[in-house]
This record gives C-alpha cells, sequence and structure tokens, in this order.
C-alpha cells in the first residue's frame, strides 16, 4: 500500500511541475470593454450615477 501511495505522489508531482505559473497570467491593462461590459464594469464600483458616468467618461478618454 505505501509503495502505491509513494507512486502515486511521485507521478502527481511530475505532472503537476506542468501548469503555468501564476507569474504566466496576461497583464489584462490594454483589454478594450464593449459598452455593456463598462456600464456593468462602472455601475458595480459606483454607486451615485454621476460617479457612473465619470468613471464612462475616464474609460473611454
Amino acid at each position: 500500500m505505501i509503495k502505491f501511495l509513494t507512486i502515486i505522489y511521485i507521478f502527481f508531482f511530475i505532472f503537476s511541475c506542468g501548469y503555468p505559473d501564476l507569474d504566466d497570467v496576461p497583464d489584462f491593462k490594454d483589454t478594450k470593454l464593449s459598452d455593456d461590459e463598462l456600464l456593468e464594469y462602472c455601475s458595480i464600483s459606483k454607486t451615485v450615477k454621476k460617479d457612473i458616468e465619470k468613471c464612462i467618461n475616464d474609460y473611454k478618454g
């Protein structure tokens, strides 16, 4: 039983090294949002209508 668990442990250890690192996640700073996505993003992050309009104008401007 111990040999079986050791083999399973080694198997998972070897194959888990193939996954990308957290540092390989792309940077989303240049991502363009559609009008619907922008309205949803600003609605979630802001509560006052004036702040929502400012958020949209800052993003597009």
